[in-house]
């Protein structure tokens, strides 16, 4: 007859699952153990796929300046009513607008100024002829159509008004978000700290990733696998922890500070309370 050992044998695996949580309760639970993270400035080439912190406002209008819509020609738009082609309307030709070199002076009576899209308008100029309503000839412009006040023409503000909010806080930020940062002069966004991500991987049978299967013993490939999705989904992966079945390592590793999230083997989940 053998002898009771004076330890018996005891492993949590061995329990089984007699009782079952709901999905509910445990959702209820990591609500009540996750924060919300810091925040950091980066640069704006660095922000693509980061939340946003806090909104931000706009400090200045976009265009900031009356600009063409239209190559052609920036005219008084009433100066041209009525004008056909057995009717033409002549116009002088005074110079020239260009993006980023403005024409130097103002539109008067009668007169007229090449302008590209993107130009800034010259004062006394209220609309922009399309160059195929028109033909330049010898310094004068013989206008074919009539073109409206205000046709083809930018207005200052018309994108974005100074003092608006044009994204709010919480936004996953996109490219096309970061080219609208850019033109109202924003070089840097306050986003939300990337989370710290450890990854425990436990088991004695595991050889490290890279390795070939040998014996009875198979290699680690969830750690590969989560690794890869913290990336993806934006968080900052630890190196990655293998230990032993050794409850007292194990529990040490998800007390060590430094992690915002810890994933254990196959992907359980626990937020720090701190």
């Amino acid at each position: 007859m053998s002898t009771p050992s004076p330890n018996p044998f005891f492993d949590v695996r061995m329990r089984g699952f007699p009782t079952r949580t709901d999905v509910d309760d445990v959702v209820a639970l990591i609500r009540t153990r996750v924060s919300v993270l810091g925040s950091e400035p980066v640069d704006l080439g660095d922000a693509v796929g980061r939340v946003l912190a806090e909104a931000v406002t706009a400090t200045i209008s976009v265009p900031h300046f009356d600009r063409a819509a239209f190559d052609g020609y920036a005219v008084r738009g009433s100066e041209t009513a009525g004008a056909a082609r057995d009717k033409l309307v002549t116009l002088k030709v005074v110079g020239e607008a260009m993006p980023g070199r403005p024409f130097v002076g103002a539109v008067g009576a009668g007169e007229t100024v090449r302008i590209m899209t993107g130009s800034p308008m010259p004062p006394g100029a209220d609309a922009v002829l399309p160059a195929e309503s028109s033909e330049e000839i010898g310094g004068e412009l013989k206008v074919t159509a009539p073109i409206e006040p205000g046709r083809h023409v930018g207005r200052t503000g018309e994108d974005i008004k100074a003092g608006r909010t044009v994204l709010f806080a919480c936004r996953v930020l996109r490219p096309q978000d970061l080219g609208l940062l850019s033109s109202i002069g924003t070089g840097r966004v306050t986003v939300v700290r990337r989370p710290r991500v450890a990854i425990v991987v436990t088991g004695e049978e595991l050889l490290p990733p890279g390795s070939m299967p040998e014996g009875y013993r198979i290699v680690d490939s969830n750690s590969v696998v989560l690794d890869a999705l913290v990336r993806r989904d934006g968080g900052v992966p630890l190196p990655t922890l293998r230990l032993p079945d050794d409850p007292r390592a194990i529990r040490a590793a998800m007390t060590d500070s430094g992690w915002d999230v810890l994933l254990v083997s196959g992907g359980t989940s626990v937020g720090r309370e701190d």
